[in-house]
C-alpha cells in the first residue's frame, strides 16, 4: 500500500470527516456541505505530492508540492472563493493586495486558453526568508466563483519548473460529471459500470441492515465494496491525476452517505429509560 494510496484516501474524507484517519480505511462522521453542482480540478505535475491537507487555508481546496530537498518546495494550489465581481475589478483587487507590499513586482502576463475556458495569468515577484520567490496566478471566474491557481518556485529555479506549471494550468476544467472527462469512452463505460454496481451493494446491504447504518463504517461493506472500488479508481485512472481521483471518491462517498431506503429514516430513535 503506497503513501499515495493512503494519501488520498484520507485526503477525500477531509470535509467530510472532523479528523484524518491514519489507516486505508474510511471514517465518515457526517455529510460534506453540497456546494455548486460544478466541480473544479486540474492535473497536478507528474511526481508532485499532495500536501497536508491540514496546512492550507479554508478556500484552498487542494496543494502539491516538489521535493526538491530545499528549504523552498515548489507549490501548485487551487482556491476558489464566490465573487460578483468581473474579471477586470477582480484583477485590480488581487493587484492592490500584492502591491501592498512594495517589495514586490505584479504584472499581468495576458490571456491562457484552459479546458474551462479563458482565464487571466499573472506574474507576482516577492521576497521570502528563503530568498526571490516568483508565483503564476491563473485566475478564472464563471457563475459567481473564482477560480485560482496558484504556482510558485524560487526566482533562480522557476524555468525548471515552467512548463510543466503552464501543462497544469491549462488543464483546469469546470465539469458536473467528472467521469465524462476521462477521454476514452470503454473506460468511462467501465467506471460507470463500477459505480453502478457499488449503489446497487449499498442498496442490498442497507436492506439487510437491521438498523440505519454509515456502510462507510461498516467493516463487511468496506472490505467487500469500497475498498475495492477505491483501489480500482487510484490503479486505473492515475492518468487523470490525484485532484480528480480525490474529487471522485468525495462525490460517491456522498451519494453512498445521502442514500437511505424508505425503512431507514433519519429520524431520531427515542431513547429507552
Amino acid at each position: 500500500m503506497s503513501w499515495k494510496t493512503i494519501f488520498i484516501a484520507t485526503l477525500c474524507t477531509a470535509a467530510l470527516t472532523p479528523a484524518f484517519s491514519k489507516q486505508h480505511s474510511i471514517s465518515i462522521e457526517k455529510a460534506a456541505e453540497t456546494g455548486a453542482s460544478s466541480q473544479c480540478f486540474f492535473t497536478p505535475p507528474q511526481g508532485w505530492e499532495i500536501a497536508d491537507p491540514k496546512s492550507l487555508s479554508p478556500r484552498v481546496k487542494i496543494a502539491f508540492l516538489k521535493n526538491t530537498g530545499k528549504g523552498f518546495c515548489p507549490s501548485i494550489n487551487l482556491a476558489v472563493e464566490p465573487t460578483q465581481v468581473s474579471l477586470n475589478e477582480y484583477l485590480k483587487a488581487v493587484r492592490a493586495i500584492h502591491e501592498q507590499d512594495r517589495s514586490n513586482h505584479w504584472r499581468a502576463l495576458g490571456k491562457v486558453r484552459t479546458s474551462a475556458g479563458l482565464a487571466q495569468l499573472t506574474e507576482i515577484d516577492s521576497t521570502t526568508e528563503w530568498g526571490p520567490i516568483r508565483m503564476l496566478q491563473l485566475i478564472f471566474i464563471k457563475e459567481g466563483r473564482a477560480y485560482v491557481l496558484t504556482a510558485a518556485a524560487l526566482k533562480e529555479e522557476f524555468s525548471n519548473f515552467y512548463k510543466e506549471i503552464q501543462t497544469s494550468f491549462r488543464s483546469l476544467t469546470l465539469t458536473t460529471d467528472l467521469v465524462s472527462t476521462i477521454p476514452q469512452l470503454e473506460r468511462r463505460e467501465t467506471l460507470k459500470q463500477k459505480q453502478q454496481q457499488l449503489i446497487h451493494a449499498a442498496e442490498e446491504a442497507l436492506a439487510a441492515a437491521s438498523e440505519p447504518t454509515n456502510l462507510l463504517e461498516d467493516p463487511l461493506f468496506q472490505e467487500k465494496h469500497w475498498l475495492p472500488f477505491q483501489q480500482a479508481v487510484l490503479t486505473n485512472f492515475s492518468d487523470m491525476g490525484a485532484f480528480w481521483q480525490v474529487l471522485l471518491l468525495r462525490d460517491i462517498q456522498e451519494k453512498l452517505l445521502a442514500f437511505k431506503l424508505p425503512e431507514h429514516s433519519s429520524e431520531a430513535q427515542p431513547e429507552n429509560n
